[in-house]
């Protein structure tokens, strides 16, 4: 599979961030993500997991690599999954914690439009975290609909 050069158009609106590990035995974990940020060659992805809530996450992670994340936009539904291995993991650093909270307060204001109770949604842990860096190596449409599950390909988002 051949993923689009430039993700940037696929991800645009993308607020919602789920994060999906293995361990050794194939042991499932997920965690939310505070946000994702695409790095500017525009096929890496820096993932940002809250220290408080990524424990298990981050020893599958160091274990053997393999990451699958959901992004969505929870008011159309609209999402995409992506799939590489963790090529670093790092403590995230202050001077990008402007960007991580920015992006994660996007995805709280988007699920306070479709009723989640202000106090619920500032609940969840943001911040600090570690920063995590993987190549995409394939993506998936995942929107509900006729195409949820199809290799998104190509030079440009689809």
């Amino acid at each position: 599979m051949r993923v689009p050069e430039n993700l940037a158009p696929l991800l645009e609106g993308l607020a919602a961030v789920h994060v999906a590990t293995r361990d050794s035995r194939f042991v499932p974990d997920e965690v939310m993500a505070a946000t994702a940020l695409l790095e500017p060659d525009g096929r890496r992805l820096t993932v940002y997991l809250p220290v408080a809530t990524s424990e298990t996450s981050l020893a599958n992670l160091r274990d053997n690599g393999a990451i699958a994340i959901v992004l969505s936009q929870p008011l159309t539904h609209r999402t995409v999954q992506l799939k590489g291995r963790a090529e670093t993991i790092r403590p995230a650093r202050e001077d990008e914690r402007e960007a991580v909270e920015r992006h994660a307060a996007a995805f709280d204001a988007e699920v306070e439009t479709i009723g989640l109770p202000p106090a619920v949604v500032r609940r969840r842990a943001k911040w600090p975290c570690h920063a995590v860096t993987f190549v995409v190596e394939a993506a998936y449409e995942q929107t509900p609909g006729p195409r949820a599950g199809e290799p998104i390909e190509g030079r440009g988002a689809a």
